[in-house]
């Protein structure tokens, strides 16, 4: 009973109206994201930019990155790669190993590799394949455990919550808008739904679960305007944020087709729910409609990568204690970075050495920062770049 009444409570907390205007939940911080002025001098939201090199060596370069994870708890880098290899780093920038020779189908291998997490309870990284299997390695890539999930789909997305306890998403085909809880050494199971969701999956976002000190948060996949905090102890997921587009947000009851999937019985139905998934994406893909791509969190502040249409691409960075929030317009030489993590004040984004010279503005640099951009050659690994946000 407790939770069909938080159910319903949610429902009603979303979608009541009046005037037209979204009734949030108590306690919900409401991001209000105005798109009607630009900001164009760097220097009024944005304080230094520090540079990481990572180390080059035989071992340590890097091709096509696929993903990358910054852990504040443990100050340590990971990327992924398409090859489904693992590179660490630890926050200087220092190589410390990768995982291509635990690739393979040996004793203690992985063959394949579908997402990583930084894994602070094993102290360790697990790598995660599509049928639950969860290896975790020493961050120098010592095997040190091998464990399963018995999920009901194929998995998406994943993060620990502690030695033994997971939370999963699927592929949004197979269910409709569904956080997974298990516990793998109870082998227990529960679902959790959540609300919102407008399209699955059009999204440049590489992640949807975060922790930020001790709380966990998710942010659905798609465009979705709601971001949840995640109770652990009664598995559900709580909506704290919610990101306020105005009369630019999407009217669902206007879209063709479908924006989430379903739970069904055969693969007939399955085929049709993924041509009416497909007849919303290629509307909204072609229409002139604003929507958050990427989406970023911390104590401090919102990042928001925001698409409109074909008229280009904006960064928005709101600060939630001053709730003062900055237009960029995606140029250079601000904001045209793939920004990945944020701690803090801190926005991480990698940058390749051959677009450092020509993206990376120098009035933003104190002198030992340029002697360390000057050093870097055009082969080298990529770099990390520190945008450091103003309070």
């Amino acid at each position: 009973m407790r939770k069909l009444l938080f159910i319903l409570f949610i429902v009603w907390g979303f979608y009541s109206c009046k005037e037209g205007k979204r009734i949030l939940l108590d306690g919900m911080e409401r991001i209000p994201v105005v798109m009607s002025t630009i900001t164009k001098d760097a220097h009024s939201f944005l304080e230094k930019i520090e540079i990481i090199p990572l180390e080059t060596n035989d071992s340590s370069f890097i091709h096509r990155i696929d993903k990358c994870l910054y852990c504040e708890e443990l100050n340590m880098f990971a990327f992924y790669t398409s090859e489904q290899y693992v590179f660490t780093f630890n926050g200087d920038g220092k190589f410390i190993a990768n995982s291509i020779a635990k690739k393979g189908g040996g004793a203690h291998e992985y063959r394949m590799v579908l997402d990583i997490q930084f894994n602070p309870y094993l102290n360790g990284i697990d790598l995660l394949n599509p049928y639950g299997d969860i290896y975790t390695y020493s961050f120098d890539f010592e095997y040190k455990t091998k464990r399963k999930a018995n999920l009901e789909f194929p998995i998406a997305n994943f993060l620990p919550l502690d030695s033994c306890r997971y939370v999963f998403t699927h592929p949004f085909l197979y269910t409709d808008q569904e956080v997974i809880f298990s516990d793998i050494d109870k082998n227990s199971l529960s679902n959790s739904r959540y609300d919102g969701t407008i399209l699955s999956g059009f999204t440049a976002d590489k992640e949807c679960f975060y922790k930020i000190g001790g709380e966990y948060y998710f942010v659905p996949e798609g465009i979705n305007y709601n971001i949840y905090q995640i109770d652990t102890i009664h598995k559900e997921l709580v909506p704290i944020i919610y990101l306020d587009f105005g009369d630019n947000e999407i009217d669902e009851s206007r879209l063709p087709g479908f924006g989430t999937g379903k739970r069904v019985e055969n693969g007939k139905e399955r085929l049709n729910i993924n041509k009416k998934f497909d007849e919303r994406l290629c509307y909204i893909r072609d229409s002139e409609e604003i929507f958050p791509v990427i989406r970023l969190l911390s104590n401090e502040f919102i990042y928001l990568l925001i698409k409109k249409g074909s008229k280009g691409t904006y960064h928005y960075i709101y600060n939630r204690s001053k709730k003062e929030g900055f237009l960029i317009k995606h140029d250079k030489p601000h904001f045209v970075f793939p920004y990945f993590a944020i701690s803090d004040n801190i926005l991480f984004a990698v940058c390749q050495p051959t677009e450092l010279f020509e993206y990376v503005d120098r009035n933003f640099l104190s002198d030992s920062e340029i002697e360390k951009l000057e050093k870097v050659k055009e082969d080298d690994n990529p770099v990390i770049l520190k945008f450091f946000l103003k309070r």
